[in-house]
């Protein structure tokens, strides 16, 4: 069992690309972690890994071993896992990545009430704007904006996401209403990424102007058209409230094509663990409820 923990923590280091990023994500030491790599070193009788204060790289030895070493690992910890958990008794790690701009109350409120049922389940959440590639990033859930198809993995619809062509009155004062996409003056552009994907999939293939202004957050796009910067094709309900006391104007309706479904992902059906299962179920039931609790009128 030593010699197998120092070959998972030297995989884990390799993953993480430095020894302080691996004990972060081990909850180790990082003297532990690195005492594991040099006695896993010594068993073998060669060099692993060439060290400086800034960086590692692997030897050829460690390459080979690592290539050989990591889709075992994960084969063994998946098995041990479904050997290992019994209901009402769940462990181990949860990877979840989720889009920067996605609003964490839900999720941080599921994650609280998961953990008080499971304390032994651990969570590792990264919030970025980058679509992770979930088997390079060892990701067990992606929370994203669907697809569609068009990879090998599993997907759990959340909602349909409608969009809109968003404006201060202030700026429809001033600029007028366009009557077609390519008339929009003053455009606010998404990630050129999440443009070309609205593009084909809201627009039905119609193009979006260039932005004088391009922001990769939706609250930063929807503050600037708050702030009468232009013209923005933003998620509904991000300006709800401005929209009915008459601060922001909806434009071209008949420019939507279609939604955009909110998923939760998981790289495949093999990857979906008894606590990856427990959670997506937590997750979507504590979203369907707070959905229903925002279509109560207000005040209540």
């Amino acid at each position: 069992m030593a010699k197998l923990d120092s070959l998972f923590t030297f995989v884990e280091v390799v993953r993480a690309g430095s020894f302080a990023a691996a004990a972060a994500r081990l909850g180790k030491p990082r003297s532990t972690v690195s005492l594991h790599v040099k006695t896993l070193e010594a068993t073998l009788g060669t060099r692993l890994m060439k060290r400086s204060t800034r960086s590692l790289s692997l030897t050829e030895d460690g390459r080979l071993l690592f290539d050989q070493a990591e889709g075992g690992l994960k084969t063994l910890t998946a098995a041990m896992d479904a050997i290992r958990t019994k209901p009402g008794r769940l462990g181990g790690l949860i990877r979840l990545t989720a889009p920067a701009d996605f609003p964490t109350d839900t999720l941080t409120t599921a994650i609280t009430e998961f953990r008080r049922m499971h304390p032994a389940v651990r969570f590792d959440v990264m919030l970025t704007s980058a679509t992770m590639n979930m088997i390079d990033g060892d990701v067990d859930i992606a929370l994203r904006i669907s697809r569609r198809g068009g990879e090998d993995r599993v997907e759990r619809r959340l909602l349909d996401v409608g969009w809109q062509f968003c404006a201060s009155s202030e700026w429809v004062r001033r600029k007028g209403r366009p009557r077609t996409i390519a008339e929009i003056d003053d455009f606010i552009a998404p990630a050129p990424e999440l443009a070309r994907f609205l593009e084909h999939t809201v627009l039905g293939g119609a193009k979006l102007p260039a932005g004088d202004v391009m922001a990769d957050n939706q609250f930063a796009i929807r503050d600037l058209v708050l702030a009468g910067n232009g013209v923005a094709l933003i998620p509904e309900g991000l300006c709800a409230d401005a929209i009915e006391d008459g601060r922001v104007v909806v434009l071209l309706d008949e420019a939507i094509a279609d939604t955009t479904p909110l998923a939760l992902t998981f790289p495949s059906r093999a990857d979906i663990v008894p606590r990856v299962r427990a959670f997506a179920d937590h997750f979507a039931k504590k979203f369907e409820r707070s959905r229903q609790a925002e279509r109560l009128p207000r005040g209540r």
